[in-house]
C-alpha cells in the first residue's frame, strides 16, 4: 500500500446517505458553510472506528466527489487508510440505532497490532 495515489480512492455513497446530507444541507442552517467529513476517530483491536458529520475545512483536505451534489473531505492520514469503502445511512428503529456509517473495505488489513507492519503505515510525507 505504500503506491498511495489520490486518483485510487473509491468512496462510494448509498443513495441513503446521500439523501440524508441533502436532507441536514437543506434544512440545518448550523451546516450551511461545513463540509461532509469521514475521519478515522480511533482503532480497536477490529480495526478503525470512523466519525462522519459536518465540520469545518482544512487546508490539507483531500476532497472525494461522490456524486454531482456530494463530496466528502478527508485527512491525509484517513485517505490512507480509507481508500475503499462506502457511506452508508443505518436508520434501525427496532435496535435504535441512526446516523452514517463508513464501511471499509480493506478494514481486515488494520485489524490488531498491524502498525508493527511498515508495510501498512503510509509514507512520512503524508504525516507531515
Amino acid at each position: 500500500m505504500k503506491d498511495f495515489k489520490i486518483e485510487n480512492i473509491d468512496i462510494k455513497i448509498t443513495d441513503e446517505a446521500a439523501g440524508q446530507i441533502n436532507l441536514i444541507k437543506e434544512h440545518d442552517f448550523t451546516v450551511s458553510d461545513k463540509i461532509f467529513r469521514l475521519k478515522v476517530d480511533g482503532k480497536g483491536c477490529n480495526g478503525f472506528d470512523y466519525a462522519l458529520g459536518f465540520t469545518e475545512k482544512n487546508d490539507d483536505d483531500i476532497i472525494i466527489k461522490l456524486s454531482s451534489d456530494i463530496q466528502v473531505h478527508l485527512d491525509p492520514f484517513t485517505a490512507y487508510y480509507a481508500q475503499n469503502g462506502e457511506i452508508d445511512y443505518i436508520f434501525d428503529h427496532e435496535n435504535n440505532t441512526e446516523g452514517f456509517y463508513f464501511e471499509n473495505k480493506n478494514e481486515k488489513n488494520y485489524r490488531g497490532k498491524f502498525f508493527k507492519n511498515e508495510e501498512k503505515l503510509p509514507p512520512q510525507s503524508l504525516l507531515n
